[in-house]
């Protein structure tokens, strides 16, 4: 991958906790590297499929100058999430904060921070089985774009019988592809947020809800935590996921089976 680096920024800001920090600000030095294929700027001459880092300073400069916090670590992600909002193309993004007179009252050079982030593809189950289903879908869509997913691809609705506990009603079902740069366990949070926002109550298991939200794969990561299992490991024996996730991303691999979503749809059907 090919990089843009940005080397100490020198910025004059009043970033800190204490109140004369905020008085009077201080230096900081802000360094980047942004990832991305450069191969048709350098090509085709081409600025616009670039970061301009003249252009880029300059948003920096007015991102840290314009605003107050407490933490570096702060103003280090207020800029990972303007990269990664203006500049699509970027797939990774490593911010690094120094603070050479902080108020530390010992010798040191400075202390850092570092923030990497990139951006991943990762597809989600949606489901409804109360209420205006179709709505309450497309709400949830909104809901994940406003929070700064970026939706790529959407299946068509899906009427499907509920699964695990089957006297309830029938749910709509839809699978989407989004790009987020979100760490897994902080996409999940956001997505029991949205749920919470909606109405949805976890009182009963499998049981009927305004809204479900469901991570089926992050690229091919294999992540298995006590609160976030990946892929979801229910995934292959539900015709409801199998279905729209094979009209999106038939020829997506499951990485710990090993076999194309259309080839795990395909099975399931004949059994």
């Amino acid at each position: 991958m090919d990089h843009l680096y940005i080397k100490d920024l020198e910025i004059m800001a009043k970033h800190g906790v204490f109140p004369e920090e905020k008085a009077l600000g201080q230096k900081f030095l802000v360094s980047v590297d942004c990832a991305y294929d450069m191969k048709t700027a350098a090509k085709d001459n081409a600025l616009e499929s670039s970061v301009h880092y003249g252009i880029l300073c300059a948003e920096i400069h007015r991102l840290l100058t314009e605003n107050t916090y407490d933490l570096i670590e702060t103003c280090a992600y207020v800029i990972v999430e303007h990269i990664f909002s203006h500049y699509r193309y970027v797939c990774e993004v490593s911010v690094s904060i120094k603070k050479p007179f902080a108020p530390i009252g010992l010798p040191l050079r400075y202390p850092e921070v570092c923030i990497t982030r990139k951006k991943r593809t990762a597809w989600i189950a949606l489901g409804s089985n109360m209420g205006e289903r179709k709505e309450l879908l497309a709400e949830a869509i909104k809901a994940m774009q406003e929070a700064g997913l970026v939706v790529k691809k959407e299946s068509s609705l899906y009427e499907t019988k509920a699964w695990g506990k089957t006297d309830q009603p029938d749910f709509l079902n839809q699978v989407i592809e989004i790009e987020t740069f979100e760490e897994p366990e902080d996409l999940l949070l956001l997505l029991q947020k949205i749920e919470r926002d909606m109405g949805r109550v976890r009182h009963e298991h499998w049981g009927p809800r305004p809204i479900d939200l469901d991570i089926l794969m992050i690229d091919s990561l294999v992540l298995y935590s006590d609160t976030l299992k990946v892929p979801h490991p229910y995934m292959e024996e539900r015709a409801f996921v199998l279905d729209p996730l094979s009209e999106i991303a038939p020829y997506l691999i499951h990485p710990v089976l090993h076999q194309q979503i259309r080839q795990l749809q395909k099975a399931l059907k004949e059994k």
